[in-house]
């Protein structure tokens, strides 16, 4: 009687992951889903509408129920809002970044048609000691849609004395208006390159984020105006903003001390950039 010996299968390491959503406006006015396709780690909450001043807003929150990305991952997000739809994006909790074999990557794409309306509002990336991601994001307006983008980025772990210990981190941002490029931004922070914390790039503060108002049919200095006398007003905060070329919106750059001023300032960025587009009042400071 011989004995077989199974041979141990390798347990799969890295996540190949999508999350599609196309959005449209229903008879009600409301922004629903009409398709959805979403691959493990990734989902999303069914739409929830927490706007008084604008009711037919979705609501949508993206889970992951792995706690963050390892290496090799590879999580894409493409979002299509047809005309009449409004939609505020976020996520769970900040955005885990594993050390090991490998970096990780994010892919974001959004395509907004007509006078559709996108805010996207993610937690914060917190990358652990030796670890590797990029992410890339591709925004795509037409003449009378707007779109407003968050990205925040820590030190690392601060509690655990992982002050820029990250191996690199890159994030890309491309701005289309109507199939054409028009502005394209990039932070690129890696560490053993060049040390952080030291002055011009970003000294002692803990978090560096980027803010970008799109919207062709506003004016773009005006809207960078408005966005720097928020930021002026703002304890533990050192940023600009600025017009973005061709006049299709303006973006922002910012540093803050710690969590308490980088919440501060996503909120009256957001407030500001809400009163300039002529959307409804700002959103409760929990959403």
């Amino acid at each position: 009687m011989s004995t077989a010996t199974a041979t141990p299968t390798a347990i799969p390491t890295a996540t190949a992951s999508r999350l599609e959503l196309d959005l449209v406006r229903g008879r009600s006015g409301r922004t629903q889903l009409a398709r959805v396709l979403q691959e493990f780690p990734q989902r999303v909450t069914v739409p929830m509408y927490l706007d008084l001043g604008d009711p037919g807003m979705a609501f949508l929150c993206v889970q992951n129920p792995t706690g963050g990305l390892f290496p090799g991952d590879h999580l894409s997000t493409a979002v299509a809002a047809g005309p009449g739809t409004s939609l505020h994006l976020t996520h769970q909790s900040a955005t885990q970044v594993f050390a090991g074999d490998g970096s990780s990557r994010q892919s974001m794409r959004f395509d907004l048609t007509g006078d559709a309306f996108i805010e996207h509002f993610p937690k914060s990336v917190i990358p652990h000691a030796a670890s590797r991601h990029a992410q890339d994001t591709h925004v795509e307006v037409s003449d009378g849609s707007a779109y407003v983008g968050w990205e925040a980025l820590a030190a690392g772990r601060i509690g655990h004395g992982e002050r820029f210990a990250y191996g690199s981190y890159r994030a890309t941002t491309s701005i289309h208006h109507d199939g054409a490029l028009c502005a394209r931004d990039v932070l690129d922070v890696t560490p053993g390159r060049a040390d952080p914390r030291i002055a011009g790039l970003l000294g002692e503060y803990d978090y560096v984020a980027s803010m970008v108002v799109v919207a062709p049919a506003a004016a773009g200095s005006d809207l960078a105006a408005h966005l720097t006398e928020a930021l002026l007003a703002l304890p533990d905060v050192t940023g600009a903003a600025s017009a973005l070329p061709y006049d299709v919106g303006a973006s922002v750059r910012l540093l803050a001390r710690h969590a308490p001023a980088l919440r501060r300032a996503q909120l009256a960025l957001r407030a500001a950039a809400r009163r300039r587009l002529q959307r409804c009042d700002e959103l409760s400071g929990r959403l």
